[in-house]
């Protein structure tokens, strides 16, 4: 905001860091090094100014151990008693690190209205784009925390923050291990459930839309959350537990009338006979609203059912496929050569092939940018209406 014009953040925090994160040369890790990069990007591309965080200054804490400066850490603390810990065990991995960045921004529930909602997001999301193709960095914590925006006079701008738990995209494509990152209310179903393939942009769209779902559920503004505080919604099994968060997602994403059933929940303004005035006001908040309820249905079509992607890639379950598919170069390519060979020789009921899940599907390198791309364009224009209006 205005206000915080001329000020730094201050980020004190202990990183889930292990010793092969840290760059001794540079003295570099995680979040530092990813930042670093991302401003070179940004000083490349302007454009992108304002939308990720800029890194002033900042470390790893370190402190004075018997006249030797020694890295803040679980395992400098701890001492001698970490042999006491499990070989494997990653409870030591917690290194001190503070970072001051600017510009400081202002939390979501700071917003207006649900305009400059979709403005914020679209720039997050170009941001988020940008982040990936420049510098092969995938976020992977897409929350209500992790998006704020700046403001001067009406205008706003959304900026992506907390690359905390951001990766190496090249890395992540080649893992394919469970692995499980977030914040639990918006994760993606893979996500959730450590599905053997690799993190892709669409696991980060896909949390985006239940970000905004979240956020037409319990109201936009602080005063809308006021009004909906105390008040029982579906959305609420999403951080319940992650079981119940998988099969909810699943069944709210497989159609449009299953979605229409959580958009009915979303926040409208309490019935009011105070005047005309009033009531107008409250016609315009439904009005937003019923705008997000529409780019939230875009948006799970672009994700679910994008009709650029191929059929196994389209959906929420799992299928089994008895066509003849082509060869794959992608995460799926490794089906044995000589079972291709021999598929022709047995009958279809024999020749069945292995189920196909959807999700994992969408992790193809090829689809997951597709649907990224169409996601942000999809966006971008919604936020370029918006501009051109005000």
């Amino acid at each position: 905001s205005t206000g915080n014009q001329g000020k730094v953040l201050i980020k004190d925090s202990w990183s889930y860091l292990g010793r092969h994160q840290i760059q001794e040369r540079s003295g570099e890790l995680g979040e530092i090094a990813f930042l670093t990069k991302i401003n070179q990007m940004v000083d490349e591309h302007p454009e992108f100014a304002g939308t990720v965080p800029r890194l002033e200054d900042g470390g790893i804490v370190r402190l004075d151990v018997n006249g030797h400066l020694a890295i803040d850490s679980v395992e400098t603390v701890l001492g001698d008693l970490c042999r006491h810990l499990p070989k494997h065990s990653s409870d030591y991995a917690y290194t001190h690190v503070r970072l001051a960045m600017t510009p400081v921004g202002t939390r979501l529930r700071e917003l207006r209205s649900v305009a400059e909602l979709v403005v914020v997001i679209s720039d997050a999301l170009q941001a988020h784009k940008a982040v990936l193709d420049h510098c092969q960095i995938l976020h992977r914590d897409i929350s209500e925390n992790n998006i704020m925006f700046t403001r001067s006079g009406n205008k706003v701008c959304g900026m992506l923050i907390d690359f905390d738990n951001a990766v190496d995209a090249n890395a992540a494509r080649n893992r394919s291990g469970p692995v499980c990152t977030g914040t639990l209310p918006f994760m993606s179903v893979n996500n959730l459930r450590k599905a053997k393939v690799a993190r892709t942009a669409v696991d980060d769209m896909e949390s985006v839309l239940y970000l905004l779902i979240w956020l037409g559920v319990w109201g936009i503004t602080t005063e809308h959350r006021k009004q909906t505080r105390g008040g029982h919604r579906r959305v609420v099994n999403w951080s319940m537990d992650v079981g119940m968060a998988i099969r909810n997602k699943r069944l709210t994403m497989s159609s449009k009338s299953n979605l229409d059933i959580l958009l009915n929940e979303f926040y409208t303004p309490p019935v009011s006979e105070l005047g005309s005035t009033l009531q107008a006001e409250n016609n315009g908040i439904i009005a937003d609203y019923e705008d997000l309820k529409r780019i939230t249905k875009a948006m799970r079509k672009t994700i679910f059912d994008n009709p650029n992607v191929p059929g196994n890639a389209k959906g929420t379950e799992t299928k089994t496929d008895r066509t003849k598919a082509p060869a794959k170069t992608g995460h799926r390519a490794n089906v044995s050569a000589i079972k291709q060979a021999l598929d022709p020789l047995f009958s279809d009921e024999e020749n069945e092939r292995e189920p196909v899940d959807s999700f994992e599907e969408r992790a193809d390198p090829e689809v997951a940018r597709g649907i990224h791309g169409d996601v942000v364009r999809l966006l971008r224009a919604c936020a370029d209406q918006i501009r051109s209006m005000s």
